[in-house]
């Protein structure tokens, strides 16, 4: 339990510090529940169909669409990954487990994106698990 406990920071710390360091509003972010905090319809569809993959248990679909479907040339679609690694954050181990994922490849996941959208790698060397 206090591992889960830790990594769980961990990879929000990481979000936060990610979004803190390209400029990406935090709003829904730090929101527990973002998805509540916005008005429906606001989601990006992408991010909408990713939630919904990952809510159904399909989330390494759901990942694999956001590397083929995320513009990483677009600073602004940064938001979109910060936003969907939030959400997959939230599950409980054993919904990871079941949908064969991990809290580590979460983080694995940040790191790739935060590199693709250009952020220096060295600065995420501090958040590993």
């Amino acid at each position: 339990m206090i591992t889960e406990d830790y990594i769980l920071r961990m990879i929000r710390d990481m979000v936060r510090m990610i979004a803190h360091l390209t400029g990406v509003p935090t709003d829904p972010l730090t929101a527990p529940q973002f998805r509540e905090s916005l008005p429906a319809g606001k989601l990006p569809p992408l991010l909408e169909q990713l939630v919904e993959l990952a809510d159904r248990g399909e989330i390494n679909e759901a990942e694999n669409r956001l590397f083929e479907e995320l513009d990483f040339a677009d600073p602004e679609q940064l938001s979109v990954a910060l936003l969907f690694y939030r959400h997959i954050n939230g599950f409980s181990d054993q919904y990871l487990t079941a949908a064969d994922y991990s809290r580590e490849e979460i983080a694995e996941g940040l790191k790739d994106c935060a590199e693709r959208f250009g952020m220096d790698s060295s600065l995420l060397e501090g958040f590993a698990l």
